[in-house]
């Protein structure tokens, strides 16, 4: 009798210490409460005003480009800068001359 309550014993301390340490905050049981949103299906934004695409991060730097309202924008980074502001990186679809083809800049998103 006393081989299977041994037995009984250490199969009831290995169930506990393997599924006990699924339910702490490390183990896989609990998800997180706050998720960082990722843009699955890779939408562009939608500008709501005209903007210069720019070629670099300062507001003397040579404009590649204007763009009207209404234009989809894809953020590939953001840059936020003390005295400037925010800049986005983007890209930006254009057609030129019945080609297709993208333009990256930064654009000035103004300042906080």
């Amino acid at each position: 009798m006393s081989v299977i309550s041994t037995i009984l014993i250490w199969s009831w301390i290995l169930g506990v210490a393997l599924f006990i340490p699924t339910t702490l905050p490390a183990g896989g049981a609990q998800k997180a409460t706050i998720r960082q949103r990722q843009n699955v299906d890779k939408s562009p934004l939608i500008a709501l005003k005209a903007f210069h695409l720019l070629s670099a991060v300062s507001e003397e730097s040579y404009v590649l480009d204007t763009f009207n309202a209404g234009t989809p924008v894809e953020v590939l980074k953001v840059w936020e800068t003390p005295n400037n502001g925010k800049w986005l990186y983007v890209s930006v679809l254009t057609n030129t001359s019945d080609q297709l083809f993208y333009k990256r800049g930064w654009v000035n998103v103004g300042t906080q």
